[in-house]
């Protein structure tokens, strides 16, 4: 017994039954086979109604064409970070199985869904915090912000104080959660804007994830018996058991947990949002100049 398996079998009893590559064999379980698609399937299904929900509950609320264009980044994202994962679990299953033993694709695909969740999604924030500024001072590019913007969509409250005409001043305006339109582009110049927010959000991911790559394949012995017992103390020993968990069930909530932290910074920042008296609004009528009294 290894180093590593001696020292994680003081703490899970169940750790050294993988010492054999004859039982990792028995229990793996295939991510591309027809459970492991139905089950990719049925997690696109709820994080499409996550992303939707989250729209739903914003206040104010993004209008229809700037939520899509944000939220296709994190579909287009979460596919790459998808295919990255499966990828990754079958190089790491097929790559060190001969040597050690470790080809349950399971173990592997759990193992970079937590860190994709819970690591991988702070550095992509952090990464994108930092390149923010960078892209807006030398490029122009403000992450979130597609030109042509269109008024943000207000909530109940403020569609009852619009339609009673009690709007009288700039600030009471700003609350209703209106921004004034510039000029909008033409859809191409839309969409050539969306494809390089789009291109840029696609390197940071594939940057950061190169990162954490090697990070597990540094540390791989020790993860890869941690996330084992995991389905031991879960009790999950069955092939379609291990599947279910590693692609559907945890994913269901580590997804919807990095939906919401993704949403907050690949938008554009409500700060910046709001920021000018909308043509909507009934304009301020300014104090009249009277001229000065002439006196004798």
């Amino acid at each position: 017994m290894s180093a590593p398996l001696g020292a994680w079998a003081a703490v899970f009893p169940g750790a050294a039954a993988l010492a054999t590559p004859q039982e990792s064999v028995q229990l793996g379980c295939e991510l591309l086979g027809a459970l492991g698609l139905a089950v990719q399937a049925a997690i696109t299904g709820i994080c499409a109604a996550v992303l939707f929900g989250v729209w739903l509950a914003e206040t104010p609320r993004r209008p229809f064409v700037t939520w899509a264009m944000d939220v296709s980044k994190q579909v287009v994202g979460a596919a790459y970070g998808k295919c990255y994962n499966i990828l990754q679990a079958e190089v790491f299953a097929k790559a060190l199985h001969l040597a050690s033993g470790r080809e349950d694709q399971c173990v592997w695909y759990l193992m970079g869904i937590t860190t994709d969740c819970l690591v991988t999604t702070f550095l992509c924030w952090g990464a994108n915090s930092l390149a923010r500024p960078i892209l807006a001072r030398r490029w122009g590019i403000d992450i979130g912000d597609y030109d042509g913007e269109v008024p943000v969509l207000p909530t109940p409250t403020a569609r009852k104080r619009l339609s009673g005409s009690s709007v009288s001043s700039t600030e009471s305006c700003r609350s209703c959660g209106y921004i004034e339109l510039a000029e909008p582009l033409r859809v191409p110049d839309r969409l050539r804007t969306w494809m390089t927010q789009l291109g840029i959000w696609l390197l940071i991911i594939t940057a950061v994830r190169l990162l954490v790559s090697l990070g597990l394949f540094l540390s791989k012995d020790w993860l890869y018996i941690f996330y084992a017992n995991v389905f031991n103390v879960l009790r999950l020993h069955t092939s379609t058991a291990k599947t279910i968990f590693a692609v559907l069930v945890f994913p269901a909530f580590g997804d919807t947990f990095q939906i919401m932290i993704q949403d907050r910074f690949l938008k554009k920042p409500e700060s910046e949002s709001a920021l000018t008296t909308p043509s909507l609004c009934p304009p301020v009528p300014s104090p009249e100049r009277r001229p000065a009294p002439i006196t004798l």
